[in-house]
């Protein structure tokens, strides 16, 4: 899928727009994996695959190929070792925008509450001045 082809083709989105989701956000996606990829030698969907192979708290990945050159293809995905800092830019342009009431909570809760839920970063520690 690609901005100048949205439904791939023949592919199960070229039959209807079914799937509520932010489109220019996930071609922006898209855009950023296929520059990842060109980095790895790698496709955009051994990217993405790649992306949940590197978090600790994925333990497998259920692959739905109809073919086997995308079986192939989702296969290599174990050769693609992102860096960190691809796993985190990929993270924050995926993370998903807060619903009410979790964006009323973060804006309202006082900085102790905040930090004690996880909403907020720990306070940075003040260093003494120099002399």
């Amino acid at each position: 899928y690609t901005r100048q082809d949205p439904g791939g083709g023949k592919g199960r989105l070229a039959y209807g727009d079914f799937l509520p989701l932010d489109r220019e956000r996930a071609w922006d996606v898209i855009d950023r994996m296929r520059v990842i990829g060109e980095r790895h030698r790698a496709t955009v969907a051994q990217v993405a695959l790649a992306w949940l192979l590197a978090k600790p708290f994925v333990s497998t990945i259920l692959l739905g190929a109809s073919k086997l050159a995308q079986l192939e293809d989702n296969l290599g995905a174990v050769e693609v070792e992102l860096t960190p800092a691809e796993v985190a830019e990929l993270d924050a342009l995926t993370e998903p925008t807060p619903l009410y009431p979790n964006w009323f909570h973060t804006q309202t809760a006082d900085q102790v509450s905040a930090q004690a839920l996880g909403l907020a970063p720990p306070p940075e520690e003040k260093k003494p001045a120099a002399d």
